[in-house]
């Protein structure tokens, strides 16, 4: 009788223990404000992280979307106030405290901007990580410049132009003169 009741025991502990755990996995993340107006205060919905130049806030009205390019920092800030029962008895709270993610960013025109959003830790951390591998395959993807540094000393024709406004700007030697820079 003792064995069967340890394993009832345990087996309810077992099953128990995983849902209370996993409770903040599939948490919304929540719009607490920011610079963005066209996100209703409040708003709950998800991230959206499959395009590969562009992160979506996707909301029950729509989608705001930032690209990993123009993203400058981001920033978490946890939630330090504990969990009472009834207001008076301090619990645990199995380590899903919420967490303040801000996206700090930069639209199009240079004027700088946040979103700042409600999440659970697993989430908070996961967002951070996957911004920050975006923007550096954003960044390692961009294309550099036609600049080479032999154009500087070799006429050829793809710097013609550029060595034909140089010489019709230079002014002319005078004889006798020594040559500076």
């Amino acid at each position: 009788m003792f064995n069967f009741r340890s394993m009832l025991f345990s087996t309810l502990i077992f099953a128990a223990v995983p849902p209370l755990v996993l409770r903040g996995a599939d948490k919304p993340i929540e719009y607490v404000g920011g610079t963005v107006k066209s996100i209703p205060a409040n708003a709950t919905g998800s991230f959206d992280f499959d395009d590969t130049r562009e992160m979506k806030f996707l909301f029950s009205g729509g989608f705001y979307a930032v690209p990993y390019e123009l993203i400058t920092g981001t920033e978490l800030s946890k939630d330090e106030s504990s969990h009472h029962i009834f207001r008076k008895i301090p619990a645990p709270s199995f380590g899903h405290k919420k967490e303040t993610l801000t996206i700090a960013f930069k639209d199009a025109a240079g004027t700088a901007g946040s979103l700042s959003f409600d999440v659970s830790g697993n989430q908070a951390n996961l967002a951070v990580d996957t911004i920050a591998a975006k923007k550096a395959f954003a960044e390692a993807a961009t294309i550099p410049g036609n600049d080479w540094w032999g154009d500087r000393y070799w006429k050829t024709n793809r710097n013609k132009s550029g060595w034909e406004t140089q010489t019709a700007s230079a002014p002319p030697l005078q004889p006798g003169t020594p040559a500076t820079k």
